[in-house]
């Protein structure tokens, strides 16, 4: 039985191979779209709209699907690694839960995380944005 996931890799995949605007796609051409829709995302929660947010959701889900395509074939890595990626990144980022460290509280938590981020090379949490 096909996953709905599994069913939106092959359609991508179809678009990428038959039709001519998702053939031209970028990931330059596809950034200031991808920005468009989180600005949709952010208005939908901002609205406490659920209808539009899970809309926002799909709408992002395929932009990243997009991208990790275009990585693809240009044999960069693929969505399993954009997966396999941020799996690793969520364990590593949460060692109260999957290592020793020990928190009391939400305040800890986020001391922890900045703490990992900065030793990531992030000059701040917000470095880039």
């Amino acid at each position: 039985m096909t996953t709905p996931f599994d069913r939106l890799i092959a359609i991508m995949n179809d678009l990428r191979e038959k039709c001519p605007w998702d053939q031209k796609q970028t990931y330059e051409s596809l950034r200031q779209l991808t920005i468009e829709e989180t600005y949709e995302l952010a208005d939908a929660i901002t609205e406490g709209n659920s209808s539009a947010l899970k809309e926002e959701l799909g709408d992002l889900l395929l932009h990243i699907v997009f991208y990790a395509k275009i990585a693809s074939e240009k044999s960069q890595f693929d969505i399993n690694d954009v997966i396999r990626g941020i799996c690793e990144k969520l364990i590593a980022r949460h060692p109260h839960i999957y290592s020793d460290v020990k928190v009391e509280n939400e305040e800890d938590v986020k001391r922890n995380w900045e703490k990992l981020k900065m030793k990531e090379g992030k000059k701040s949490v917000l470095s880039g944005v």
